[in-house]
């Protein structure tokens, strides 16, 4: 089956706004929460099928116009089925002059003899801003189905003012390579990456190198700047949701960090509307004011992420997202 999802956002004043989109089933684009709520756009892709079948095609295109702010949600960890053939997503974005874009969607899963290629283009102007992540889990792991699969390949490409700036490469053939070895997985079960494409991109990765300055009890990671304007993390861990969280946070902190630079930090909403429930792997934000939250402390030797991200399952974006947040900010103060 062939599906398409298409976005437009554009910015009108201070408020960025859906202009146009389309999708055909199984998936569905809504906005994620009150529409009103944000002067960024928050959108959320759902699906209707269990996952991704034999034989499906998926064209995803965003276009981010200028001045443009848009956070994509996913709606659920994509799940891969047995394949003869294989399946393939194609995801072209647009990033215009001042944009800034967010998406890190939920784990890939794939399920035994599943085969599956996701091709990503992304196009950046100038001063635009991209925050990028993507996780893939070695499979159903409980179900006993550890890199069960045939092959997964993943392309991402990043071009800045039609400069290639960034390619990950990843092909992953479980019966021709030894993914427990080091240099592969090294016995963990799931791989995040994110990337950063703008030009505060040395600024922040000199924030990273005062902020990540303890490794996790059970994530591994690591961070370098690859490019001028680039920044990539790369982590390891054995559970999909703590990952998510994880990234997910360091993704906020990155889109903060924009943000203050642009000098756009965005005022707190003060209407009380709460918006409708989705599901619980992705809590959705509410307008009704919180009491502040002070946060779980940065997870250390002794205390594990894994108690860290049950604590805190509910908040809509990650477990340390108030806590990088403090720790930005006081860097900041001091610099």
């Amino acid at each position: 089956m062939l599906s398409t999802i298409r976005v437009n956002a554009e910015r009108e004043g201070k408020v960025t706004l859906l202009k146009e989109s389309s999708h055909n089933a199984p998936y569905k684009v809504i906005h994620y929460g009150s529409r009103h709520l944000h002067e960024h756009l928050e959108l959320i892709m759902m699906s209707a099928s269990p996952g991704i079948m034999d034989g499906d095609e998926i064209d995803i295109t965003v276009n981010v116009h200028e001045g443009a702010h848009l956070k994509f949600f996913t709606q659920s960890f994509s799940k891969l089925h047995p394949m003869e053939k294989g399946a393939v997503q194609r995801t072209k974005v647009q990033v215009k002059k001042d944009g800034l874009y967010k998406f890190i969607p939920h784990p890939v899963t794939p399920f035994a003899k599943s085969i599956f290629k996701t091709v990503n283009e992304i196009h950046l102007d100038e001063r635009a801003t991209l925050i990028w992540g993507d996780i893939i889990a070695s499979g159903r792991v409980h179900s006993g189905e550890s890199f069960q699969f045939t092959r997964l390949h993943s392309v991402t490409r990043v071009y800045s003012n039609k400069k290639l700036v960034l390619l990950d490469n990843q092909l992953i053939e479980p019966g021709h390579q030894p993914l427990n070895s080091i240099l592969f997985y090294e016995r963990y079960t799931h791989q995040a990456t994110l990337i950063y494409v703008s030009p505060f991109a040395a600024e922040l990765k000199a924030e990273l190198d005062e902020i990540l300055t303890s490794q996790y009890e059970e994530i591994t990671f690591g961070f370098t700047q690859c490019a001028p304007s680039a920044v990539m993390i790369r982590a390891m861990g054995n559970e999909g949701v703590m990952l998510y969280d994880w990234l997910s946070a360091m993704g906020q902190l990155c889109w903060e960090f924009t943000m203050h630079k642009q000098g756009l930090e965005e005022a707190e909403p003060e209407e009380e509307e709460k918006a409708p429930e989705l599901q619980a792997s992705e809590e959705t934000p509410v307008a009704k004011k919180q009491p502040k939250r002070t946060g779980p402390k940065r997870v250390k030797k002794g205390v594990t992420a894994k108690d860290q991200a049950k604590e805190l399952k509910a908040i809509p974006e990650a477990p340390t997202e108030e806590v990088l947040k403090e720790v930005f900010a006081e860097a900041v103060i001091e610099k």
